[in-house]
């Protein structure tokens, strides 16, 4: 059969010419092959004891991926050993054969992280064997300079940056993806779409695949919401997940590591009893936090998510998420809601003092409170007094917080001492003597650990003062000189706050009337809260039967009649004083005595086995103090899940020979509830987590594929010419200038997304530069109020208009919040948290609006932005350029720039903007001639410093000698 294309008659072709081409239907596409680093096989040395650890690192090393660890399992361990194997000191590229160091950047780092880290990587370096040069750990903040940063840059090595710094290197060229080994992303569940970390993985990746990112966390309560590992996963462009929780079969294996013959030595556990006052305290609490739970509910019905309840009373941000779930309608919950949402941080912040501070100073606290809920006869009591304090739970919290503290027994003041004061005592008499009596030597010390600073200082007084007392057949430890110091304080508080209530008093007389007359809204709350059902607002009437009259009578010893007796308080010292050599532990010497020269004192060397060291729980060091000590007893005061799975590690690597632990807790209270709450919520949290990575999907990727948002430029994009408009279509690029410092919000990273390029300057006029004409000064809305107090708004404002045909003022909002300014005017200036009254809420509000309108009165072609998110704000900015051009770089940055003024890397300076600010208020300093000053001096140190001369050269004669005369002025 003829072919139809090709004739017949042609003669054939040699077929050894021709060479075999398999007929397809498919093109093939042919690239150059993508270089790809090379490293070269190295031993590294590794600090990983346990098989646990070792096999993270394994993982680690073959995949990317987000590894979630249970609390205190050594995460920074596995993180540093992991960095130290893959920051080979050398990168061989395949074509050029250029030899280059890696450079990783780690994310995410607190400054106590940075420096544990610097220490694991040195130590190991020193046991690297290999003879290469060790690679350096670098910190990069926002103070360094760029030409610096680009020398570091191409060094390589370990670096620590900020992510704002990353972000804005990347985009403007300093570094390339390209040349980036991976990523390390620490603390990874706190990654957000819109954070900088996001940003930068989507810098990288879009133009480097190659190189690695890591993410860690072990924070597992964190992954909250739908799919929360499959939304994380998505944000760090990753597509493997590793779940190591405690209950993993290899870390159980590697905890139980007991020789033959030998049993594992357990946690001691010391349950301590709440005394009766502390237990009739703890239910009167816990009752008023149910009662304004309820309350709460019933009047944001619509709001009420589970999380309110009771169960969740012990998770330590269960206020902050119930203010977070009423966030985007708090200028509309009511004034009561506000209250309440007070109240319950308030209830609980007692409930933790109940089990840590001593009974007087828990006592001064209550009293603290209650000051603050009562006014002046003459002024209203709607806008600041608690509900709570209407229960009869209130009544409970009171008395018996001043029947501990104050109450008397055989006319002798109780000064309840905590129970486990006497408790830790016993413990520390008995560790005493059964190291006495050992023969073993060097043992190490005693290591007490605690949950706070607060608290490490509190026992360690509490161990100086303390002795041995015989009551009966049994022995105690007493800390009365302890609570007799305390009683001391406690009257001093309450001289000065006499003071304090009479001043404001006095204040308040005429105030309280106007209150009473502009008060517009007063607390509407339930029966629960009134006493036999009746209304609040009838019970006022009754003279003596108010709340204020009665919460007055439960606390009328406040100010008129003294609840210390001051003899019998000498009598006391008196008699601890003659009882003192009767002491097991000795008090050491008083405040008001000389101090000893320092060549008089005598020097002595503690022995180990006698020290007793108290610290604070801290999660980045704890193992290392534990290394560093290795003590023979670890008392816990206090129930930390992390702490403990650290001593895990601990006596694991030590289990030849393991410290005894002991944990002091109360039995039947919220410090108990709230360790087995996290233990619960923990494990439930990877329980959801391991079903979800067994749901997940499998992941595919290609070079096409587009992580950005779906937006359609043809919907805001006008390829109509008219009125001398430039053609464009979708395809154009669009580009923004955008200063350096307005990396800190999440509108470049959006702006990013949608397919806009930013462009970071240092700019003096505007933040954003949208075109030759449009140039946006962003807000948000507490910088907006600073703006407006500081009158730097207006100054900007001249500055566009002076440069630019359409000045634009952006004023955005946070998608979590409410689109009001409602929430803002009561923000600033509150007293103890809490909400303002209503009517002075209207009146911040007002006064706002009043700025601005004072603002469009100055600058009347001034156009305004309103914006209720960063999400609408970047919609905005593709709108405003669909028939604009694009802005240029250079011409951007020279306006308004001083070309005299550069810092040392030849760039324009960056001025703070807050001391600026301030030498405006100083007489003779304005805004015209403070710019001159400012390129004199660096700081108000090298200001105040000036001679009356130099401040004459700079100002003028007349501005100089006002202002060094104010500086200088001599207060009688």
């Amino acid at each position: 059969m003829s072919s139809l294309f090709v004739q017949d008659d042609l003669p054939p072709e040699d077929a050894s010419l021709v060479p075999e081409v398999e007929q397809s239907s498919i093109p093939v596409v042919f690239q150059e092959p993508e270089i790809v680093p090379i490293y070269p096989d190295r031993e590294v040395h590794c600090t990983l004891p346990l098989p646990y650890q070792q096999e993270i690192v394994e993982d680690m090393l073959t995949k990317d991926g987000l590894l979630i660890l249970g609390h205190g399992l050594g995460w920074d361990l596995i993180t540093s050993n992991l960095l130290h194997a893959l920051s080979s000191p050398t990168v061989t590229l395949d074509n050029n054969q250029v030899k280059k160091r890696g450079l990783i950047f780690v994310l995410n780092m607190r400054k106590e992280e940075i420096i544990q880290l610097r220490e694991e990587l040195s130590y190991l370096s020193w046991l690297d064997e290999s003879g290469s040069t060790p690679t350096p750990f670098m910190e990069i903040t926002g103070d360094s300079q760029s030409g610096k940063r680009k020398t570091i840059y191409s060094e390589g090595g370990i670096i620590s940056i900020t992510s704002r710094v990353l972000v804005v290197d990347l985009l403007s060229g300093m570094i390339s993806p390209h040349d980036i080994t991976g990523l390390f992303i620490l603390h990874a569940e706190r990654i957000k779409e819109t954070s900088n970390e996001s940003f930068i993985v989507s810098l990288y990746r879009d133009q480097n695949e190659w190189g690695f990112i890591k993410a860690f966390s072990d924070s597992p309560e964190s992954f909250v919401g739908f799919t929360p590992l499959a939304t994380k996963l998505k944000v760090l462009r990753l597509s493997n997940v590793f779940l190591w929780p405690r209950y993993h079969l290899t870390i159980s294996q590697s905890f139980n590591i007991v020789k033959k013959g030998e049993t594992r030595k357990n946690v001691i556990e010391i349950n301590t009893k709440l005394s009766y006052k502390m237990n009739k305290i703890q239910s009167a609490i816990l009752s008023c936090i149910q009662a304004c739970l309820g309350e709460l509910k019933r009047h944001n019905a619509e709001l009420a998510t589970e999380y309110w309840d009771m169960e969740n009373v012990h998770d330590p941000d269960f206020v902050r998420n119930i203010r977070l779930s009423l966030e985007s309608q708090w200028h509309r919950v009511t004034y009561t809601t506000k209250i309440l949402v007070v109240d319950l941080g308030t209830l609980l912040n007692l409930l933790n003092g109940l089990l840590t501070l001593d009974s007087v100073s828990y006592y001064q606290a209550v009293q603290g409170i209650v000051d603050a809920n009562i006014k002046h006869q003459s002024s209203s009591m709607n806008a600041t007094m608690s509900p709570w304090l209407n229960l009869n739970e209130s009544n409970t919290i009171i008395s018996y917080a001043k029947e501990r503290a104050l109450g008397k027994y055989d006319n002798e003041y109780i000064l309840e001492e905590l129970p486990k004061w006497s408790e830790l005592g016993m413990l520390i008499d008995d560790i005493l003597y059964e190291k006495s009596m050992s023969s073993l030597k060097d043992q190490g010390p005693i290591l007490i650990m605690c949950s706070s600073s607060r608290i490490a200082k509190q026992l360690n007084r509490l161990l100086e003062t303390m002795k041995l007392e015989q009551v009966a057949d049994l022995k105690r430890f007493s800390a009365r000189k302890y609570m007799i110091g305390k009683v001391h304080e406690y009257l001093d508080w309450k001289e000065i706050n006499s003071f304090v209530k009479k001043v404001s008093a006095e204040l308040n007389k005429e105030e309280g009337i106007e209150g009473e007359e502009n008060s517009e809204e007063a607390i509407s709350v339930s029966k629960t809260f009134t006493r036999n059902g009746q209304p609040i607002s009838k019970r006022r009437r009754t003279r003596g039967d108010s709340v204020t009259a009665r919460v007055s009578k439960m606390y009328s010893s406040t100010t008129d009649t003294a609840d210390v007796d001051e003899e019998e308080l000498k009598k006391l010292e008196e008699e601890e004083d003659r009882k003192e050599e009767e002491g097991e532990f000795i008090e050491s010497e008083d405040n008001d005595e000389e101090v000893e020269e320092v060549r008089s004192i005598q020097f002595s060397c503690i022995d180990n086995d006698t020290q007793i060291l108290i610290q604070a729980y801290n999660e980045d060091n704890d193992l290392s103090l534990l290394q560093e000590l290795s003590p023979s007893h670890i008392i816990m005061y206090e129930p930390n899940l992390t702490f403990m799975r650290r001593v895990e590690i601990f006596q694991a690597i030590n289990h030849d020979n393991p410290a005894k632990v002991f944990l002091l807790y109360y039995g039947n209270s919220i410090e108990e509830q709230k360790h087995l709450i996290r233990i619960k919520k923990e494990k439930e949290a990877f329980t959801k987590l391991i079903k979800e990575k067994g749901n997940l999907g499998q992941h595919f990727e290609t070079a096409e594929d587009n992580y950005r948002f779906q937006i359609q430029r043809n919907q805001v994009v006008n390829t109509r010419i008219a009125g001398g408009a430039r053609f464009r279509t979708e395809a154009d690029e669009m580009r923004v200038v955008v200063d350096v410092r307005e990396f800190r919000s999440s509108l470049p990273n959006l702006l990013y997304r949608i397919g806009i390029k930013v462009v970071p300057c240092m700019i003096t006029v505007g933040d954003y530069i949208v075109s030759p004409k449009i140039c946006v000064e962003r807000k948000s809305i507490p910088d907006l109020i600073g703006s407006f107090k500081s009158g730097r708004l207006f100054h900007q404002c001249e500055q566009m208009f002076k440069y630019y045909e359409l000045p634009t003022l952006l004023i955005e909002f946070d998608e979590n919040k409410s689109f009001s300014l409602e929430p803002f005017s009561e923000s600033k200036f509150q007293r103890a948290g809490a909400p303002r009254n209503p009517t002075v809420t209207n009146k911040i509000q007002q006064n706002i609006q009043s700025k601005l309108l004072s603002l469009l009165v100055a600058f009347p072609k001034l156009k305004i932005i309103w914006s209720s998110s960063p999400y609408e704000t970047a919609q905005i900015f593709l709108e405003l350029k669909a028939n604009q051009e694009e802005p240029s770089v250079g011409s951007a940055m020279d306006k308004g720039v001083n070309r005299s003024v550069v810092t040392e890397d030849g760039g324009p300076p960056i001025f703070n903007d807050d001391p600026i600010d301030f030498i405006q208020n100083i007489p003779g300093i304005n805004a015209m001639n403070y710019h001159i000053l400012i390129q004199k001096v660096r700081n108000i140190e090298q200001l105040v410093q000036l001679s009356k001369n130099e401040f004459m050269n700079i100002l003028g004669e007349e501005n100089g000698r006002k202002a060094y005369s104010f500086i200088n002025r001599k207060l009688s």
